[in-house]
């Protein structure tokens, strides 16, 4: 299989990787969505390396602005695909007519099934311990529109199964992808690494990594809440200090260009890997 060093020396785009602090649940907000930074069509792409934790971890929510209209890519992969199967798909095309060739029965229904895997769930074929869910910012609200765990043939899932196909015609804004655990394949508290990618277009010339860091109540497996000035509004709104410091825990890193953001994503990419 090809190495992410290998993939990396054939690469023109250029590397940027940043740290970020998970949020615990209590605090895991739209409003505190980690901020990935933007795509362009052709230009950027951004990628989150990161796990939902042991404790106190159930979701995690990102925040990603679209600077064009065209079709959007979303690629979630997580830690149960098997990294030590030999990569074959340069010879795919000359598999499969060797294939029809030598056994056109069986090459037809491996292709059946592998249809009907795709058409039950896209996400299945590289995260089956995942779900996603993506939302659009309209007026001041963030708006559900497209849903993995949604029944197929609702909008939200022929939305959810377009962009997991790169076909999802998006147009330029706010949107915020948020990650969580899939209770029919994955344990309520279970470790689940995984790698989510946001792109639109085929050739880039920067691909921006974050990883992510534990946050305190993971580290200190306890449950706590950012605090609140004592004059809150109803709405909750935070002190500016705490803001500052929220902002300050964001984008606590310069983004450098490193291969450690690569090294860490090479832990969870398969064969099929699209990064």
């Amino acid at each position: 299989m090809v190495t992410i060093a290998e993939a990396m020396a054939n690469r023109t785009a250029q590397t940027w990787e940043k740290t970020l602090a998970d949020m615990n649940n209590v605090d895991e907000s739209f409003a505190n969505a980690r901020d990935l930074g933007y795509t362009r069509l052709n230009y950027a792409r951004t990628t989150a390396v990161a796990k939902l934790a042991e404790d106190y971890d159930a979701e995690d929510i990102y925040k990603v602005q679209l600077q064009s209209n065209g079709k959007l890519a979303v690629s979630l992969r997580d830690d149960s695909v098997d990294e030590n199967v030999l990569d074959l798909s340069k010879y795919e095309e000359a598999l499969n007519a060797l294939k029809q060739q030598t056994d056109p029965e069986g090459y037809r229904k491996e292709q059946e099934e592998k249809k009907k895997q795709e058409d039950e769930n896209l996400l299945a074929m590289t995260a089956e311990k995942l779900n996603i869910q993506v939302y659009m910012t309209k007026g001041n609200k963030q708006v559900l529109i497209a849903d993995s765990t949604a029944e197929k043939g609702t909008p939200e899932r022929e939305a959810m199964d377009l962009m997991l196909s790169g076909e999802y015609k998006a147009t330029k804004g706010d949107y915020y992808f948020k990650v969580t655990r899939n209770e029919d394949t994955a344990e309520r508290n279970e470790e689940v690494s995984y790698a989510l990618q946001v792109g639109m277009g085929e050739n880039f010339k920067h691909d921006y990594v974050m990883t992510e860091t534990d946050s305190e109540d993971t580290k200190n497996k306890t449950e706590s809440k950012i605090p609140m000035t004592t004059s809150t509004s109803s709405s909750g709104s935070l002190s500016s200090v705490n803001a500052l410091e929220i902002q300050a825990t964001k984008y606590q890193a310069t983004a450098q260009m490193l291969e450690v953001g690569y090294m860490n994503m090479a832990d969870i990419y398969s064969r099929n890997s699209k990064f």
